[in-house]
Order: structure tokens, then sequence, then C-alpha cells
């Protein structure tokens, strides 16, 4: 076997890919779905200074004797579903940019520029998954930040924000940050 064919990169099959962006989809919206309260109490926290001053776990017994328990769940689903769809991206964009990088650099070639192809491989996938997940978070902070937008579904806060402030200043004033 000559130096230039190590892998064989007929194992990665659109199957492969697809793994790879459940996985990441899954993963990512199970772990910060399990932590919005924290970032109810962190994001209410940094908005209002009289709970700042009760400290995290005081702040989070304020929160749920005002609105229930059910407020440390605001912004839920803006959360779940933007990062399945940004973990989707991430994950399964990382590996197809990765491999299809190697392949084109060469087997050797890929082996010894491993870590710049592997940054360009995550920049670029973590680029495209942001894209995705920017306007979603736009809407978990509002539905956090305030009340009004708390109450309506993620569709209808979504569709509050565009009519309000329009789809880039709505939805992507956030993306550098991200």
């Amino acid at each position: 076997m000559s130096l230039s064919k190590v892998y064989d990169f007929s194992l990665y099959t659109p199957n492969y890919y697809a793994k790879g962006f459940l996985a990441g989809g899954v993963c990512c919206s199970v772990t910060h779905g399990g932590a919005v309260p924290i970032d109810v109490v962190k994001t209410r926290m940094q908005l209002e200074p009289a709970l700042a001053e009760l400290g995290m776990v005081g702040a989070a017994r304020s929160i749920v004797k005002e609105g229930g328990a059910g407020a440390l769940t605001a912004g839920l689903a803006p959360t779940a579903f933007g990062y399945l769809l940004q973990g989707s991206f991430k994950f399964g964009g990382f590996e197809f940019f990765k491999v299809n990088l190697a392949e084109t650099y060469g087997d050797q070639a890929a082996w010894g520029n491993r870590f710049m192809l592997n940054s360009v491989a995550a920049a670029c996938a973590e680029f495209i998954a942001d894209l995705f997940l920017c306007p979603l978070e736009a809407t978990r902070i509002r539905q956090v930040s305030d009340a009004e937008m708390a109450s309506l579904s993620l569709p209808s806060a979504a569709s509050a924000i565009l009519k309000k402030d329009g789809f880039v200043t709505g939805f992507y004033s956030g993306f550098v940050p991200i």
C-alpha cells in the first residue's frame, strides 16, 4: 500500500455523517436544555441587580417564589431546538469538513497538517452551526428577560421579534459574541 492511500475514504458515507449529525444534535440539546434553569437565574441576575445581591441560590428561590417552578424553564423550547440544530451542524459538519479536507490534501499531507485541517474544519462547522443557533438564542434571551415574551410559544415569540426588530437586527445582532 502506498503512503498516499492509507485511508479508505469510501467508509465516510452519508450514513456516517448522519450519525454525527444526530448524535451532536441530541447531546447538545440535552445538555443545554438541562442547564436552562441555571441560565435563567444567571440572566435574571444580570438584568435585575436586586436578584444579583441574593446570590445564585437566593435568586433561584426568589424567581420560583415569584413565578413558580415553571419560571426556571423560560426559554427551554428555543434552547433545546436551537442547540439541537447547532450541535447537529457542529458535530456533523466537523466530520464532513475534516474528512473532505483530509481527502483533498491526501493522507500524508493531511497528517502533517492535521492541527490546521482540524481547526479549519471546526471553524467552518461552528460558523454554519451558529447561523442556525443565533435566531433561537435571541428568542431565548427575550423569553427569559421579558415576561410578555415568556408567555409566548417559540413561533409566536420569534414572530414578535421579527415584526418588531426585523430579521437581521432581531435575530443576528448577537452573532459576533456567539
